[in-house]
């Protein structure tokens, strides 16, 4: 839907752009058209949006490796919180053991 609202909009505001209004003092108005001033508009809403697109495609390309960068982050701190997951378990379980052991002891 903007897509096209914009289509209304750029010919619309390129011909105000161009438009030259002179108010003459015999009460007559001349409305003229100036078409450089048209086509260095266009020129510059086409630099406009290939530079856009440039940015769009380079976003576009980076993005493979931005996400593999991404995925091998979060590997790494999947594997650290397992590995801490893993010693405190350890250290549950050895706890556990002792209280144990101290249980039978105290018997």
């Amino acid at each position: 839907m903007k897509r096209t609202a914009y289509g209304l909009y750029v010919p619309a505001l390129l011909a105000l752009a161009a438009c030259s209004v002179t108010d003459e003092n015999n009460g007559s108005t001349t409305v003229s058209l100036d078409e450089n001033r048209i086509e260095q508009g266009a020129a510059a809403i086409e630099n406009g949006a290939a530079r856009a697109a440039d940015v769009a495609a380079a976003t576009i390309q980076n993005a493979p490796a931005e996400l593999e960068n991404s995925a091998a982050d979060i590997k790494e701190r999947a594997g650290r919180v397992a590995d801490k997951a893993e010693a405190l378990g350890e250290k549950i379980e050895s706890k556990a053991d002792r209280a144990v052991v101290t249980e039978n002891e105290a018997r």
